[in-house]
């Protein structure tokens, strides 16, 4: 059995431990990000939360996605901002997953996906630095 003076110790250590092997929190960007660059470690996860309305036919999609430094890990997650009212918008979240070191864009794109020939109504691209 253990002393009194030797459970704090270890019950440090085993919190300690618990965090070490936690999953790092991702980074989280927004449209307050558009444009800038950003600094990952290669196997962390890049959540991009967007406005938007599928209601409306429009998503975010990734735009020529370079899948040797990125994968996108699930589908966009919508978030209604008001969910009792049927066609609200609200945020739509992408989430990416740094594969290997070097230096990309992630473009985001909005658009109808089934519509050809048109531009999409908003583009989102941040440069990606991966250590």
């Amino acid at each position: 059995m253990l002393g009194k003076t030797k459970s704090p110790v270890i019950l440090a250590l085993l919190l300690i431990l618990a965090a070490a092997c936690s999953p790092a929190k991702p980074v989280s960007l927004t449209a307050a990000n558009k444009g800038s660059q950003v600094g990952v470690k290669a196997g962390e996860q890049i959540e991009i939360t967007l406005d938007g309305n599928p209601s409306t036919g429009y998503t975010w999609e990734a735009k020529d996605l370079d899948s040797t430094m990125f994968e996108q890990t699930g589908d966009p997650v919508f978030n209604s901002s008001n969910p009792s009212l049927v066609g609200s918008g609200g945020t739509l979240t992408l989430t990416f997953k740094a594969l290997k070191a070097g230096t990309a864009t992630l473009t985001l794109v909005y658009l109808r996906p089934w519509e050809t020939g048109v531009d999409p109504i908003d583009t989102f691209a941040v440069t990606v630095t991966v250590k």
